[in-house]
């Protein structure tokens, strides 16, 4: 019978450790509970994205999306995402009520009204441990996504300057249901940013007015090479604040639904840094000369964009914008 030394009982161990697949591979899954309300039907879709992107944040694309039906969700109440690299995530989800989640057109990927959604959850996924984290999907979307259509558009495409000079150029919005969405909860949620969770409003630029739970921008669509990837050209656009403030007074709770917007374009263009899963802004300088996409973004991070892939049947969601030379 062969003896083995502990020399050589440990060169085994370690050996065995070292051709072990679960441990050279990268991957590993992360599955969990789905806490649902009671007594309500429909699927669950959740979504992994990178630190720091997804909702409420402004749209983003979704790494890794797994899709749990009503039926399999009333038998195992349970969600996996099967080989996910080991890296940081950040997952998200919501409870489609009303089954009318389309994977297949941007605007219509996200929640409704009546549907119920979840909070982010933060977390690092090491190579071959799973994460097991159980996901409460509660939380009341009240409203529609904000869709709409520009009104002072006279063409298929909306000429903007870059000049920085004195006459600006506003653009008119109008809450529109499209045919598909339910009018009484089709608008603009406007309401007070209190995301240090105070009962206060906050002030994070520091200009002593309120900050708005409303995002408007326009977004640069650069072609092919004119513009390194990882980073976001965008021109903010300008929503006067003050008939909204007096009506909100500082109760971060209240949340009005309003149906026209007149929003400002400021020609000074801001490039989108995101390091480390946060979001910093610098000045760019005049708007590159090309397309735009209008993005309009809510509190709760139900968002809309034009054009939109809705575009093809409805001629209102496939307006561009484009910025030109300043004019002589």
């Amino acid at each position: 019978m062969r003896r083995w030394s502990p020399t050589g009982l440990c060169l085994l161990a370690l050996g065995c450790g070292v051709t072990d697949p679960q441990t050279l591979r990268p991957v590993a899954t992360v599955e969990g509970a789905l806490e649902t309300p009671a007594g309500l039907t429909g699927d669950a879709w959740l979504f992994l994205y990178r630190p720091g992107e997804g909702p409420p944040g402004e749209p983003a694309v979704p790494v890794f999306l797994t899709a749990v039906s009503a039926e399999r969700l009333a038998r195992t109440g349970r969600y996996v995402f099967g080989e996910v690299q080991a890296n940081p995530w950040r997952l998200w989800g919501f409870f489609d009520v009303d089954q009318d989640f389309r994977g297949d057109v941007d605007v219509l990927a996200q929640p409704t009204a009546g549907d119920r959604a979840g909070d982010g959850v933060d977390f690092n996924l090491q190579p071959g441990r799973p994460v097991v984290i159980d996901y409460s999907l509660t939380k009341l979307v009240p409203v529609e996504p904000p869709a709409f259509r520009v009104e002072n558009a006279t063409s298929d495409t909306f000429a903007l300057d870059t000049a920085s000079g004195l006459m600006l150029t506003s653009l008119t919005l109008v809450a529109d249901p499209l045919g598909r969405f339910d009018p009484q909860k089709t608008g603009f949620s406007i309401g007070l940013v209190d995301e240090d969770g105070d009962g206060r409003p906050d002030d994070r630029d520091g200009d002593r007015v309120p900050d708005l739970t409303f995002t408007a921008l326009l977004r640069w669509l650069p072609r092919p090479g004119q513009h390194p990837d990882g980073t976001d050209v965008v021109v903010p656009l300008v929503l006067n604040s003050a008939p909204f403030l007096g009506r909100l007074g500082s109760d971060v709770s209240t949340r009005l639904l309003v149906d026209r917007l007149s929003l400002t374009v400021v020609p000074q263009a801001q490039e989108v840094l995101r390091r480390g899963g946060r979001r910093e802004l610098r000045t760019f300088g005049p708007p590159p000369i090309g397309e735009y996409e209008l993005v309009v973004l809510g509190a709760s991070g139900q968002f809309w964009r034009l054009p939109n892939q809705l575009g093809s049947t409805l001629a209102s969601q496939a307006l561009r914008f484009r910025f030109e030379r300043a004019s002589p």
